[in-house]
């Protein structure tokens, strides 16, 4: 290994011929705004103190490269193994520099030509540097170097460039800066430490140490660099570019699954693992997972080889998760829509094995068709019953192995309804007290769906052979509005506070209208607003309120929860009798354990006040979570049974113990807490 410092135009031969190509296990251009301006600001502090007589000196960092001998035979060639980041950038900002001054500096911008180009050469050795081909950086980079318009492109390269471009053309314009010092501060002042290696050492260790400025690697940069490692220099080109290249073109990396900070393919990788090794791996253990996986499993190269082909595979059945407009089956498609409105990702470990389960033939397309309902009854029913999302992380990654593909459907039905699967009875009580509606936009989403289900069902049971929808996208109307009026105290009645609380957002209190519908009914009247929904095209609207009804309170609420309730069964109906609750109203609690702490109780109630006061402790966000259990918490007191909190809230106690336990893990859920954070001790 030779390492010396080097100028950034000895870097670039000084204007003779150099060629600069990546390596496979590179990644994309991902440096940003933050990291361009750095840049910028370091360069114009330079230029603030330049001489002539003895530049500055401005240390990058290292640029770690392979000699690969001779192009032509007479141009150098390097494999880039790290600085590629920083050696982009420099040539965009030449080449900004160049493009702004070619006219009034034709000079300036021969000079700038022979420092970014081979000017003899053709082809891609014109290039002095070579970015990857991921996300069009190749294309995009060659096209910005010979002035041609730029195409649209994933790349981030044209940002930086088109930022270096302003920034330059503003302070050339305003006389700030004079454009050959500026070209002479980048050239001469800016400097690295040029690392190269021989052929016979390991490149790809260096890289996996190595994090570029302001950029640390990624889980899915470290498997890439692996991969490479694993394979021999000979065999990169055909695995790279028939396999792992693919894999990257579908998945990429800035873009994130669901509401997770994952990028795509670090996610698929982690849920792909999840499948393989049936455990859910933490984030941050992706790469370390996958190379131990590696490392037992596969010790030929052939094998080794085998399996990036089946993660090709595998990746394309992620593509059709994350959006279904991929999968060419239409009905199938449908199905995979609707599990992501209900944010379905902790599933997709699943659904892999399920896809490659069809793709072997080993389930029919039926029974995959099928089992995506089943797993959209399971699903829906608990996000009714307002069971904690948390306990999926715990509930799919092993289910897979208690599948038999010979009987996937009996054995699917079975294995759900083991996972806190939410009874009828559970269902019904939810109906009448659990909050179906807030500010987030998921959340209505998924209550859309529920309630466009129920109208298809209305229409099913008049057999009328097809169903009414909207005419424009689909709203949440609360019949009794958010904002209450003096008329609607008076229609609600006496109990006009608790009725208001206990069921603004439940299901019996909701419908579905055109946003401009919504706007028209507002805060009007009961009266009025029955007027016209019992003339709406809609029957979820129509077949309800064209009954004798002549006033909304607590008792036409619970009565239309029931109706709508009895649909929703009827759509999702129960895939078996789910075991019953370990805790019965008999059992006494002796113990609350919440992250690891014990606290001694006697009674559910002492569970209720003691969970909620820990999570006061715990979050700042109480108030927006309270706010969404207005059945459990309130700022005014209940009408029974009552446990003033520490920061004012009320507490309501009149609960069962089934209820209070559902309470608490919703409760625990929404502040952060995983399943086995919470828990109870009882005899």
């Amino acid at each position: 290994m030779k390492a010396e410092s080097l100028r950034i135009s000895k870097v670039f031969s000084s204007g003779g011929d150099v060629h600069y190509f990546l390596p496979y296990f590179q990644r994309e251009y991902a440096w940003e705004k933050d990291n361009w301006r750095t840049l910028l600001n370091d360069v114009l502090g330079l230029y603030e103190v330049y001489s002539d007589d003895k530049p500055p000196e401005h240390f990058m960092g290292s640029l770690v490269v392979i000699n690969d001998g001779t192009r032509m035979g007479t141009v150098p060639a390097f494999k880039l193994v790290d600085g590629q980041q920083r050696l982009t950038t420099i040539s965009l900002m030449l080449c900004a520099l160049g493009n702004i001054t070619k006219k009034t500096h034709p000079g300036l911008q021969k000079k700038i030509r022979k420092m970014v180009t081979n000017p003899d050469e053709e082809g891609l050795l014109h290039y002095k540097l070579l970015p990857t081909i991921k996300y069009g950086d190749r294309d995009v980079y060659i096209s910005i170097l010979n002035e041609e318009n730029l195409r649209n492109s994933d790349s981030k390269i044209p940002l930086a460039y088109q930022y270096y471009h302003s920034e330059i053309s503003h302070r050339i314009d305003s006389r700030k800066i004079d454009p050959e010092r500026i070209f002479l501060v980048l050239t001469n002042c800016l400097q690295v430490v040029f690392i190269d290696l021989n052929q016979e050492e390991r490149p790809y260790e260096i890289f996996e140490s190595l994090n570029a400025k302001g950029k640390p690697l990624t889980q899915a940069d470290l498997v890439r660099n692996y991969i490479a490692m694993k394979l021999p220099e000979t065999r990169q080109p055909e695995i790279f570019d028939k396999y792992w290249s693919k894999v990257e073109e579908l998945l990429q990396e800035k873009r994130v699954v669901g509401r997770s900070r994952f990028g795509e393919l670090t996610a698929f990788l982690r849920h792909y693992l999840t499948f393989k090794m049936n455990a859910l791996c933490n984030e941050e253990h992706v790469y370390a997972r996958f190379r131990d996986r590696i490392e037992a499993e596969f010790n030929e190269p052939g094998e080794f080889e085998n399996e990036i082909a089946n993660i090709k595979c595998f990746a394309g059945y992620y593509d059709r998760l994350l959006r279904p407009e991929h999968e060419s089956d239409l009905e199938i498609r449908c199905y995979l829509n609707r599990l992501n409105i209900f944010e379905f990702s902790t599933g997709y470990p699943f659904l892999l094995a399920a896809y490659d389960g069809l793709m072997k033939k080993q389930i029919s397309r039926e029974n995959f068709t099928e089992g995506l309902k089943v797993l959209e009854n399971f699903i829906v029913r608990r996000y009714i019953a307002r069971e904690p999302t948390n306990y999926l992380n715990k509930a799919f990654p092993n289910l897979w192995k208690e599948i038999d593909t010979n009987q996937y459907i009996l054995t699917l039905k079975k294995a759900l309804v083991q996972k806190n699967y939410p009874s009828d009875h559970r269902l019904k009580q939810a109906f009448l007290t659990e909050s179906l509606y807030d500010k987030s936009s998921q959340t209505r989403s998924k209550t859309v769906l529920i309630l466009e289900e129920v109208n298809r069902q209305i229409s099913r049971r008049e057999k009328s052979g097809a169903y009414s929808i909207l005419s424009d996208s689909a709203t949440i109307e609360h019949i009794m509005p958010q904002t209450l009026t003096e008329i609607w105290k008076t229609e609600l009645g006496q109990n006009w506070e608790q009725i208001y609380r206990d069921y603004l957002n439940t299901l019996g209190n909701l419908t579905l209208v055109t946003s401009e519908w919504n706007s028209t009914l507002n805060n009007k009247s009961f009266l009025i607003k029955k007027s016209k929904l019992s003339e709406h095209g809609l029957l979820l609207n129509k077949e309800w309120f064209s009954r004798s009804i002549s006033q909304w309170n607590e008792e036409t609420i619970r009565e239309r929860a029931e109706f709508l309730g009895g649909l929703v069964l009827e759509i999702w109906p129960a895939i078996g009798e789910p075991p019953k609750p370990k805790t019965s109203e008999a059992a006494k609690p002796t113990n609350l354990i919440i992250l690891g702490q014990q606290i001694t109780v006697s009674t559910w109630r002492d569970v209720a006040s003691q969970t909620t006061e820990t999570i006061i402790k715990l979050t700042d966000k109480f108030e927006e979570i309270a706010e969404r259990m207005p059945a459990y918490l309130d700022k005014e007191k209940f009408p029974n049974a009552n446990r003033q909190l520490s920061n004012g809230w009320f507490l309501n106690t009149n609960l069962s113990a089934a209820s209070i336990k559902t309470f608490c893990r919703n409760l625990t859920a929404s502040a952060g807490l995983e399943e086995g954070d919470w828990y109870v001790e009882e005899v």
